[in-house]
């Protein structure tokens, strides 16, 4: 029995197609039904597949070889990478999507490649003053009434987690609420989810207001990488992958304003209030680059062995925005 076992491992590592169309089918069948099973079944297929052909190698060459060859590869994958940050401009040239909060633009799964060049926003000017205004949690809300209170983090997250007659009137009219954060008004409207045929209405933000100047979302700005700054709610999650809205420049260092195409708010108005924690603007210290291109599906693999095998939260859904007017 464990000879003819033997036999069934030494044919399969000695057979490339097997190994491809099973990995392969694997994938398939997990993009078709988005069923974890399938991405637990890839990630343990792919760490076998390398097993058995290490396992293969050094009972026809020896230990000493295999690992031989296998220190090559590992150099080989390590100089491959420092040569495409050099390249790129990025300490992350290839990355892969986690979640859903840029669909339909950037999917779950996508491999991207980044670039460390200059990202395109709006760009405006800060003093320090307004700096520490907007990095504050505590922000100002107005009602259409002329009335005022504050919160943490947005009306929007301050709703997703109360329940209140102020949170009713939001959810029923998000249009009376504002925002003052430092210089920035957010503005709120009433979006539609999109679940297959169905769509619920829900609040999101619709224009952010700088001076004179009434700022409408644009997605020909560029999709940026960031590390969350330390101690943000994100910078438990890793890198963040969202469209860049103002490029701040203040005090000689420059802070960006982002949010994902799929999100209500601005990654700088989330708040937790179980933790008290919510998110400042990553400055270019957290700036990682831009994406170049992105290949769909082949990102997936990566998740897979990283663990990331269950889609998050609206990969069954995408927001749309009202029309502008």
């Amino acid at each position: 029995m464990a000879t003819d076992f033997k036999s069934l491992l030494k044919q399969y590592s000695e057979n490339a197609y097997a190994q491809i169309g099973l990995l392969v089918a694997l994938l398939l069948f997990y993009v078709l039904t988005k069923n974890s099973f399938f991405g637990i079944l890839f990630a343990i297929a792919l760490i076998g597949t390398v097993a058995v052909e290490i396992w293969i190698g050094s009972n026809k060459r020896g230990w000493k070889e295999e690992l031989k060859d296998t220190v090559i590869s590992l150099v080989a994958i390590v100089i491959l990478w420092f040569a495409l940050t050099i390249i790129l401009h990025s300490p992350v040239p290839i990355n892969a999507v986690v979640s859903c909060s840029m669909l339909p633009n950037v999917e779950r799964g996508d491999l991207i490649i980044v670039q460390g060049a200059e990202p395109t926003g709006y760009d405006v000017e800060l003093s320090p003053a307004e700096l520490s205004a907007l990095q504050a949690s505590e922000v100002t809300i107005y009602l259409k009434d002329g009335s005022s209170f504050k919160v943490n983090g947005s009306i929007y997250s301050y709703c997703a987690q109360q329940r209140n007659e102020v949170c009713s009137a939001f959810v029923n009219s998000p249009e009376d609420f504002s925002e003052q954060r430092g210089p920035f008004t957010f503005h709120y409207g009433s979006c539609t989810r999109e679940k297959g045929k169905l769509g619920l209405i829900t609040p999101c933000v619709t224009s952010v207001d700088f001076g004179t100047t009434r700022y409408l979302t644009n997605i020909s700005h560029d999709t940026i990488v960031y590390s969350p700054p330390k101690g943000d709610l994100y910078s438990y999650t890793g890198d963040i992958i969202h469209r860049l809205f103002f490029k701040i420049h203040s005090g000689g260092e420059t802070y960006y304003l982002t949010k994902g195409d799929n999100n209500p708010v601005f990654d700088i108005q989330v708040y937790d209030y179980s933790v008290h924690l919510g998110n400042t603007a990553p400055s270019s210290n957290n700036y990682k680059g831009k994406i170049l291109f992105k290949l769909p599906v082949l990102g997936y693999p990566k998740l897979f062995i990283s663990g990331f095998f269950a889609e998050t939260a609206e990969c069954d859904s995408n927001l749309i925005y009202p029309l502008a007017g």
